[in-house]
């Protein structure tokens, strides 16, 4: 995955949902996740911590951040309450089986390098989900590299195969920086969640509508995926 610098995570830290490319899907997994009043949630890849804020304003009695790195949860202790916590992880979650009612993972399967580790991630959340449990995943649509959006853009490169690399710059006025994330297609994140033992249930592309946007509104930057254990 890739490793964040300190002034990179301050940056990431601002960028906010609203009026941002993050929004549309955002929106989508709001809408599938609906009311959290009483559930125990996972934000897998908390990152910044507006993933796990965002689960709290939905209802959520507590809310658990993970991330594999650092720097990421230095930056989101300050967030911490009786109802949030973040927690650093390596491969494994550190929580019994059937301990959460639902699970959000957003932009955290393009960073990931190969398969076998998103099988990985994939196996650990199934372990952590109660039975039925709900998982949604916000992540890359394939279709979105070389389209210019508000907050991100993904340099057009010819004839990707799964598990390219594709440089992704991110944008916050002067601060922006470039990373390095992973093609993936639909058919392979479904291929991985199925394997696992989860049933994908939908696939959704939210655009953005109105002006203001670029891209946004033609090609939806992500692909929303609800599954179940």
């Amino acid at each position: 995955m890739y490793t964040y610098s300190k002034e990179n995570a301050e940056t990431y830290s601002q960028l906010g949902i609203k009026g941002t490319t993050y929004e549309p899907g955002f929106n989508e997994a709001s809408k599938i996740l609906g009311d959290l009043t009483g559930k125990v949630a996972l934000d897998f890849g908390s990152g910044a911590g507006r993933t796990a804020q965002l689960l709290l304003s939905m209802g959520a009695k507590k809310v658990v951040g993970i991330d594999h790195s650092q720097i990421m949860i230095e930056q989101v202790k300050r967030l911490e309450s009786n109802k949030l916590k973040f927690v650093k992880i390596d491969e494994k979650i550190p929580f019994y089986n059937n301990t959460f009612d639902v699970s959000l993972c957003a932009h955290v399967f393009v960073e990931v390098s190969s398969l076998e580790e998103m099988t990985q991630i994939s196996n650990e959340v199934f372990r952590v989900l109660k039975p039925g449990g709900l998982w949604v995943i916000i992540t890359n649509n394939s279709k979105a590299i070389g389209r210019e959006y508000i907050s991100y853009g993904y340099k057009k490169k010819n004839n990707l195969k799964s598990g390219d690399e594709i440089t992704c710059t991110i944008k916050k006025g002067d601060d922006g920086f470039d990373i390095g994330d992973y093609y993936w297609s639909e058919e392979d994140y479904k291929r991985v969640l199925e394997k696992v033992g989860f049933k994908v249930e939908s696939m959704t592309f939210p655009k953005m509508t109105g002006d203001g946007w670029l891209d946004e509104t033609e090609v939806a930057p992500h692909v929303v995926i609800k599954c179940f254990k």
